[in-house]
C-alpha cells in the first residue's frame, strides 16, 4: 500500500467517511499538552490516532471510566544493564508502560565494537517495545584503560546511513570535546550532518563545559546529580534528563526546581537498571510514581515521561493522545498509583495486568565470538599485592545510591610495605582485571563502602570497558573468583575461599544472561543469600555499585586495569599518599 493509500484510509476514518478500525469509548483522556483530562472516544486506524470526539468503529473498546493516556519514553538506557537481551527486556518492561526506549548499547560495543551494535540492532527489531539504537561515540571511553573493541567514525557513518541508527549516544570524552580533538570532531559532524540527535554525559561539568557541550551540538544530559547542575543545564536549552536506576537515583535531589515554566524541559530516563529492581519497581513508571509522591502533579509526571521524552527526540508521532499521533497508551485506574491495567502498541492490545499478551518472537542468536569473550591472562599472587609507602592511601569511598565516589585518604593497614584488608575499618581490595586481550594488566586498589565481612564478589559488568571486577576481604577469594567468573565466560559471583555460594553465568559478551528474565531473576535471589552468607546486610545493591568503580569518567576516584584513576585530574595516581 502506497503512502497515499494510508493516508486516504486514515483520513476516511477521520472524516467519518468510513469507521475507525479501533474506537475507545468511555475513556478519560490524558491531554499532556494542557495538563487536563476530559471525556472522548479515541479513534484509530492503520495503528495511528485519527481522531478524538465522538466516533464508531470496526471495534470497540470499552474503557470502562479508566484514564487513557500515552505510554511512556524511556530517555537512556542501557539494556545490558538487566543482563537480558533485547527481547527478553521487552517482556519486561512493556507491561510496566515503556513502549519506546532510547537505547545505547555502549556495554556491548566495549566488548564487541561495531560487530556487536549490529547484533543489538538486529535483536531490537519486530518487537512490541520500540527500540531506538543510538550509536556509542566513545568506545573505548577513554585511553586510560582496556577494552574490548573500537568504533571509528566509518563505522558510525555505516551504522547511521545502512544500519538506520537512530542518533549518537552519550558523549563521555569530555575533554576531547572541550580540546576539538580531531577524532571527537568527526564523529559529532557524521551526527550533524545527518541531522541526528546527540546524546549528553556531563558528569561533572562546569558552565564552560555546558557552554562547549551545546555548541557542539548536544541537546540533553542525564549526568545532573544536584538541582543546581539541572537547573544549569535547562538555562543552557538542553533537556534534563532526571535518572533513577539502581546505582543511581537522582529524581529526588532535582525534582525541586520543576515548575510549571521550565517542566517541559524534564524528562525521565533509568540509564541503568538491575533485573531484579525492573521486576520490582519498574522502569520509567517507577520513575513517574516517585515523582508523583514527591509531589510532581501525576498530569505532569506523565507528560514528562511521554510528551517531554518525544519532543526531546524528535519522535513526532509519539508522546500524546491526539489526532497524528502513534496509538501508543495505558489504560490507568488510578493516576496516583498509577495502577496500570492495559498497555497497548499502535492500538493493539500487548500487555494485560502486568503480563504480555502478545507473543514476543524467538531470540535473535548472537555471534560466537559474543559468547568467548572472556579472554584473561592467568593470575600470579604477586598481581594482587598492593605496595603502600608509609600508611596513607588514596581510597575510593562508596556512596549507595550513587556511582559518583568520594576520594578519601586515609590510614591503612600495612604489613612489610603491603596494604592489608580491614573488616573493621571496611577497607577492601579492589580488582580490575583486563579479560579481552590476555594483556595481563591487574589494577589493585583500596575501596570503603561496602560492607562485607568475608570472601569476595565479582563480576564481568565493569563499565565501560567490561573488564572483570572484583573486591574482597582476602586474596584467595578475590583470585578464586576472577579465575571462576573468566572460566565461565562471564558473570556475577559471591564467593569464600574457594567456594562459590552464588553465581549468575552471563555468558553473552559477559553482559548478559540467555535465560528467560524470570529463571535470571532467580539466580539474583540466590546472589542475595550468598551476600548474605560474606556479611553484606544493606538494603542496596553492591554489584550494580561495584560495577561502576572501574568507570573513569565518572568522579572522583576509580580503578581501571592499569591502576587507580583521578578522574578530577583525568589521570592516574598512586595508591599511596603523601604524609
Amino acid at each position: 500500500m502506497t503512502l497515499g493509500s494510508f493516508l486516504n484510509k486514515r483520513l476516511a476514518a477521520a472524516s467519518k467517511r468510513e469507521k475507525a478500525e479501533v474506537v475507545v469509548k468511555n475513556a478519560k483522556i490524558v491531554d499532556v499538552f494542557t495538563l487536563e483530562t476530559y471525556e472522548a472516544d479515541v479513534a484509530i486506524t492503520d495503528g495511528m490516532i485519527v481522531g478524538v470526539g465522538f466516533y464508531e468503529g470496526v471495534t470497540e473498546i470499552d474503557a470502562n471510566g479508566a484514564y487513557m493516556a500515552p505510554s511512556f519514553i524511556d530517555g537512556h538506557v542501557h539494556i545490558e544493564s538487566a543482563m537480558v537481551p533485547p527481547e527478553e527486556f521487552a517482556k519486561i518492561v512493556v507491561p510496566r508502560g515503556v513502549t519506546t526506549i532510547m537505547a545505547d548499547p555502549h556495554e556491548i560495543a566495549n566488548v564487541g565494537g561495531f560487530e556487536a551494535v549490529k547484533y543489538m540492532i538486529e535483536a531490537s527489531k519486530e518487537l512490541p517495545l520500540d527500540v531506538k539504537i543510538m550509536v556509542p561515540s566513545c568506545v573505548p571511553a577513554t585511553n586510560f584503560e582496556h577494552n574490548g573493541a573500537d568504533i571509528t567514525t566509518d563505522e558510525i557513518e555505516t551504522l547511521f546511513d545502512e544500519l538506520h541508527a537512530y542518533g549518537l549516544a552519550e558523549v563521555m570524552d569530555y575533554p576531547a570535546v572541550l580540546s576539538g580533538e580531531e577524532n571527537m570532531v568527526s564523529k559529532l559532524s557524521a551526527a550533524w550532518k545527518r541531522g541526528k540527535i546527540i546524546d549528553g554525559h556531563a558528569a561533572g561539568l562546569d558552565d564552560v563545559g555546558l557552554n562547549a557541550y551545546r555548541v557542539a551540538g548536544i541537546r540533553n544530559d542525564h549526568e545532573a546529580v544536584t538541582a543546581e547542575e539541572g537547573l544549569a543545564r535547562i538555562r543552557r536549552g538542553m533537556y534534563l534528563l532526571m535518572r533513577e536506576g539502581t546505582a543511581a537515583k537522582d529524581i529526588e535531589a532535582l525534582l525541586p526546581i520543576v515548575t510549571p515554566q521550565n517542566g517541559r524541559r524534564c524528562v525521565f530516563a533509568t540509564d541503568d537498571k538491575h533485573l531484579d529492581d525492573l521486576i520490582h519497581e519498574g522502569s520509567i513508571d517507577a520513575s513517574v510514581r516517585k515523582a508523583i509522591e514527591l509531589g510532581i502533579e501525576p498530569l505532569q509526571a506523565i507528560q514528562m515521561a511521554s510528551l517531554n521524552a518525544a519532543e526531546c527526540f524528535g519522535l513526532n508521532e509519539k508522546g500524546a493522545i491526539a489526532p497524528g499521533y502513534e496509538a501508543n497508551f495505558l489504560l490507568i485506574r488510578n493516576l496516583e498509583s498509577l495502577d496500570i491495567e492495559s498497555v497497548y502498541v499502535k492500538g493493539q492490545c500487548v500487555a494485560k495486568n502486568g503480563e504480555m499478551t502478545v507473543t514476543v518472537r524467538e531470540p535473535i542468536a548472537p555471534p560466537t565470538y559474543l559468547l568467548e569473550s572472556v579472554r584473561l591472562k592467568p593470575l600470579s599472587s604477586e598481581q594482587l599485592d598492593l605496595n603502600i609507602t608509609g600508611n596513607k592511601a588514596h581510597v575510593i569511598g562508596v556512596k549507595p545510591g550513587s556511582i559518583v565516589t568520594e576520594h578519601l585518604i586515609e590510614e591503612v593497614d600495612v604489613n612489610n610495605g603491603l596494604f592489608q584488608t580491614s573488616v573493621t575499618k571496611n577497607h577492601l581490595k579492589l580488582v580490575v582485571a583486563e579479560r579481552h586481550h590476555k594483556l595481563g594488566h591487574v589494577g589493585v586498589g583500596i575501596m570503603k563502602g561496602i560492607r562485607i565481612k568475608e570472601g569476595a564478589i565479582v563480576a564481568t559488568v565493569a563499565h565501560d570497558s567490561h573488564n572483570i571486577v572484583a573486591c574482597g576481604t582476602d586474596d584467595q577469594s578475590i583470585s578464586f573468583a576472577i579465575n571462576q567468573i573468566a572460566q565461565q565466560q562471564g558473570g556475577i559471583a559471591v564467593v569464600k575461599g574457594s567456594e562459590v555460594l552464588a553465581n549468575l553465568p552471563l555468558p553473552l559478551a559477559g553482559l548478559m544472561s540467555l535465560q528467560p528474565f524470570e529463571k535470571i531473576n532467580e539466580s539474583l535471589q540466590q546472589l542475595e543469600d550468598g551476600l548474605k552468607q560474606i556479611g553484606f546486610e544493606e538494603e542496596w545493591n553492591p554489584f550494580l555499585t561495584l560495577s561502576f568503580l572501574a568507570l573513569p569518567v565518572i568522579p572522583s576516584l576509580k580503578l581501571t586495569d592499569t591502576g587507580l584513576f583521578d578522574v578530577e585530574q583525568f589521570s592516574h595516581i598512586d595508591v599511596s599518599a603523601k604524609e
